[in-house]
Parts: C-alpha cells; structure tokens; sequence
C-alpha cells in the first residue's frame, strides 16, 4: 500500500523526527511504500530512506499518489501555539477525504482545544479512525464523539531489543524547552546544584535552532556543564546511555531516554507528559518546581520501569498492526 504520512516533519525537531523514523520503518519493513509530507523533502529523503514531498506545494500531488493517509503522530491536534497549524493538518484531512482516499490518525495527542477548536476536530474526524497516545486525549476524543483507540508514542519503535541502561558514573543530561521559563530556570538552578556537589552535568536541544539559547543558559548556569549535540533521534538514543539519568522539559527527551534504558524525571509542561511519566514509574514535576524535591530526585536516580518500557514498546508495535488493519493493508 502507497502510504502518505502527515506531521511536523523536515523542522529538525528531533522529538518529531524519532516519530517519523519509527513509524516509517516499521511501515516499510511490513513492506509498503511510505511518503512523507515534509518542510525539507530532501532532508527527509536523505535521512529516512523515504520518499517525501513538500507538505504544501507538493500536497496535492501526493495526495493523489497515495492509496492512504496518515495523520501522525504526535501533537498537531490542537490549538493552544496556533490556530494556523490545526487547520493544517485538518485540511490535509479533509482534502484527502474528498479525494477518496482512505485515512486515520495515528499516535497523536490531542489538545488542548479552545472550544472552536473542539468543534472543528469533533467535525472533521468524525467517522475518521484513531489511535491516541495516551489516555487523556482518549477520553478527550470520547468526549467529543470520535474514535477511542490506543496505541503508544510511535518513537518508542526505535528502542532496542536489550536496552543498555544508564552509566553510573556519567553525567545528568538536562533537556531543555524554548518557550517555557520557568522550568529552564528550575533545569538552570538544578545544574548549580549538582554542578556544586560536584555531579557531572550535560544538556541538549532537541530542537536545534530553537533549545539553543537554553542550553547556552544552563551552560552559564553551571560552567562545567557539556553541551552534547545530536543531529539524528537515533544519534541521541546511541548517546544517551553515557548519562546516569535524564531530567526533561520535552516529552521526547522523556521518551527517547526510555527507548534506551534510561532513567528520567519529567518536567511536567503538559498533561501528556506527566501521564508518560506516570506510565513508567518516572517522577514528574510541575511549575513552581520544588527545587529540594527535584534536587534529591535526581540524587536517588530511580531506576526506570523496564516492564512498563516493554509494555509501552510492545503497544506501539501492536498499533501499526491494528493502524494498517484499519487502513486495509
């Protein structure tokens, strides 16, 4: 089956690109043909080994050279940054709708949602299947009258078989998020203090061109902070085992250190978040951070939920099972 994928692609988020990188490939490995709707088709090609097209002048065209659509996955269903992005991904919807062309969420969150927003989903994925990553946007989508079904962050298919687990000795990795002050601030004040009590202390942006700056802060912060740098998700999984834990204001930053075997604490920015953490017994905190809690968190290093890992892991690989049922595959 011609299969087009929609999301945040070819932006050199690496949150989004782990996305991309596990679903494509489980895809292709099931042996069909993958498509994706990028801002950077030819650094998408190079990268995924994936046929790619502009995700706006190249629509069209790819609409009509797929048998199938998926929109997905992770967090394009909403509002609270822009009104302009849902109507977005709802337009490549409802366009491939009007083609014939059948089609499916896969993998996403969904919200927040003003309440226009809200009755723009409710009307546009009515009928539409769906797979949510979690349980607060399930119940969300129940609430709303749409499809319920669950599956697992679509990143968690690059983790390894036998994850290698943290170093003991290796540094905290601090994971930043442009936008939100007040947890780079408490990661600023937890670098500090570790740095202080002579803990090795590490960072990086997931999002190059937009944690930059943040990283540089936790580097004024603590001067002896490192500042690791990782161009590809599966660069960041293959490093992220040199860290003794992992402390995250992005989701992915969470979901890529249980991909490899590492335990994290959350910085709770989103409910999505926490809810991940809570799946893998991961501390999670959310603004005004208690800086002492926080602090001795890290010290301990709890360990991470290897079995919650394999069941999360074994819920994404079953969703691309039920995704391609679904779609007729």
């Amino acid at each position: 089956m011609r299969l087009l994928i929609s999301g945040y692609y070819g932006f050199a988020n690496l949150g989004d690109e782990a996305i991309l990188a596990g679903l494509s490939r489980e895809l292709t490995r099931r042996g069909h043909q993958v498509t994706v709707l990028s801002a950077d088709p030819a650094g998408t090609a190079a990268h995924h080994g994936v046929a790619a097209a502009h995700r706006t002048r190249g629509l069209i065209g790819a609409l009509l050279r797929a048998d199938a659509v998926v929109s997905g996955g992770g967090g394009l269903l909403q509002d609270a940054t822009s009104a302009r992005s849902l109507t977005y991904y709802l337009a490549v919807l409802r366009t491939a709708r009007l083609l014939g062309r059948r089609v499916a969420v896969y993998g996403q969150s969904l919200g927040p949602l003003s309440a226009a927003g809200r009755e723009r989903v409710a009307r546009a994925l009515r009928g539409v299947p769906a797979f949510w990553r979690d349980e607060r946007s399930r119940d969300l989508a129940r609430e709303l009258g749409l499809d319920d079904r669950l599956t697992a962050d679509a990143a968690l298919l690059l983790a390894p078989e036998e994850p290698a687990g943290p170093d003991p000795d290796g540094p905290v990795l601090l994971v930043p998020r442009a936008g939100h002050p007040a947890y780079n601030l408490a990661l600023a004040r937890l670098a500090r203090s570790l740095a202080a009590a002579d803990v090795p202390v590490a960072a990086v942006a997931l999002h190059a061109g937009h944690d930059d700056a943040e990283v540089e802060g936790l580097r004024r912060a603590a001067p002896s902070l490192q500042a690791w740098r990782a161009r590809t998700p599966e660069e960041l999984i293959a490093a992220l085992p040199r860290a003794s834990f992992v402390v995250s204001a992005r989701l992915h930053g969470c979901v890529l250190a249980a991909a490899a075997g590492v335990g994290f604490a959350a910085l709770a920015y989103d409910p999505k978040v926490a809810g991940f953490a809570a799946l893998l017994g991961a501390p999670a905190f959310a603004a005004p951070v208690d800086d002492a809690e926080l602090l001795v968190a890290v010290l301990e290093r709890p360990a991470l939920d290897l079995a919650g890992r394999s069941a999360q892991v074994r819920l994404a690989r079953e969703g691309v099972g039920a995704l391609l049922e679904t779609l007729g595959a």
